[in-house]
């Protein structure tokens, strides 16, 4: 099943990158000035995207240690 997670959200990132890159272009030619100062309030979506996995993966080897190591769960 995290394994299906993983791809899951690396596909929504993709997309969204994508997506990202496709305006940029759309707006490059009406002419639009774009510019690249970072103008995000709050956290960027790869900082989020990270913390994901962080937990996730994290999650799953505290799981695998308390289980098949130590018996506990």
């Amino acid at each position: 099943m995290l394994k299906f997670l993983t791809a899951i959200l690396i596909l929504l990132f993709i997309w969204w990158r994508v997506s990202r890159w496709l305006e940029v272009r759309r707006r490059r030619a009406r002419g639009e000035d774009i510019s690249y100062e970072v103008r995000i309030k709050g956290y960027r979506p790869i900082t989020i995207l990270s913390v994901i996995f962080l937990i996730l993966y994290g999650g799953y080897v505290v799981w695998y240690l308390l289980t098949e190591h130590l018996g506990l769960l």
